[in-house]
């Protein structure tokens, strides 16, 4: 499984860089928005994770990018915030999030676990 992480914090990427090789997971990682839409025409990976808020362009912004393109729409994409808004999960979950997920609430291995889920869940409806 490859898994595209898009995260600006440098640390919270090598938490999930450290949790992904644990779990023998292939990842690429890249900091914002722009650079994720790129990453994945170009590394087609199973999943994406991505962040909300980063500069240039935010989370929301791709995943709506990633969800109208033809190549990019099936990749499932959960999304990662520091902050619990109802309003970004909702828009999130409208916009084609598998997940919605509040960077606090979880460990990075319990992440591991969730992309996991999403995988096998992404499978099962092919």
């Amino acid at each position: 499984m490859k898994v595209l992480i898009v995260e600006d914090n440098e640390i919270m990427q090598r938490l999930y860089d450290r949790a992904l090789r644990l779990a023998g997971i292939t990842f690429v990682g890249v900091g914002d928005g722009s650079l994720a839409l790129e990453a994945a025409l170009r590394e087609h990976p199973e999943i994406i994770m991505m962040d909300v808020m980063m500069p240039k362009m935010n989370g929301l912004e791709a995943l709506k990018i990633l969800k109208a393109n033809d190549q990019t729409k099936g990749i499932p994409v959960i999304m990662l915030s520091a902050y619990q808004e109802d309003k970004l999960l909702i828009d999130a979950m409208n916009s084609g999030a598998d997940r919605y997920l509040v960077k606090s609430n979880l460990e990075p291995t319990q992440i591991v676990d969730i992309i996991k889920e999403v995988a096998a869940a992404s499978k099962s409806n092919q």
